[in-house]
């Protein structure tokens, strides 16, 4: 299982790069640790405040992500639009958490050279079921899911806060948000 994100040092520069797919790992892991303090019936309740949808929903949606996009680094094909919604995953913590899991160990068996990889793509692209078919490569798409699920997490960042359950720090922050804090602080 991925650890902490560690640095990598590419070519001549003195500052670290983080391995991307260690970046989503992270995120995994912050998932995990939402679902650890938040109550079964917290999880599933609907309305949260403003927002209609469960906590669960929310996460099920972006867990669907990760499955696709690590299917896509298998079949050399991604269609985030072909899920299962309504599993359980989206009731149970329980199976929230078995399916990170499962992630984590898929996203084990890939490496950062893969991300060049050339992909195709399938996006329906209207309400009317209109598809798109184009050509991508894993690295754009790791792009795509982690910033969809810095979105997504945004959300349930909110939401948890309207129940009063405590989030981590960073959770829900667009990595480019957190370097400009990060250089902001330092300037102080």
């Amino acid at each position: 299982m991925r650890k902490q994100p560690t640095p990598l040092m590419l070519g001549d520069s003195d500052a670290p790069l983080h391995d991307p797919l260690d970046l989503l790992a992270g995120l995994l892991e912050q998932l995990a640790s939402v679902l650890d303090t938040v109550t079964d019936s917290q999880y599933t309740q609907k309305p949260v405040g403003a927002v209609a949808s469960s906590l669960g929903g929310h996460v099920r949606h972006c867990l669907d992500h990760f499955s696709a996009f690590c299917r896509g680094a298998e079949a050399e094909w991604i269609d985030y639009d072909d899920r299962e919604r309504g599993t359980m995953v989206e009731t149970s913590r329980a199976a929230a958490r078995s399916m990170i899991t499962e992630l984590q160990q898929r996203l084990d068996k890939l490496d950062a050279s893969m991300l060049p990889m050339t992909l195709r793509i399938r996006s329906v692209v209207s309400g009317d079921g209109q598809v798109l078919e184009s050509t991508t490569s894993l690295g754009r798409e790791l792009a795509f899911v982690l910033s969809h699920t810095v979105h997504h997490n945004a959300l349930l960042a909110i939401m948890c806060g309207t129940l009063g359950v405590p989030v981590p720090d960073e959770f829900g922050y667009a990595p480019s948000t957190l370097a400009h804090l990060a250089v902001i602080a330092c300037a102080r």
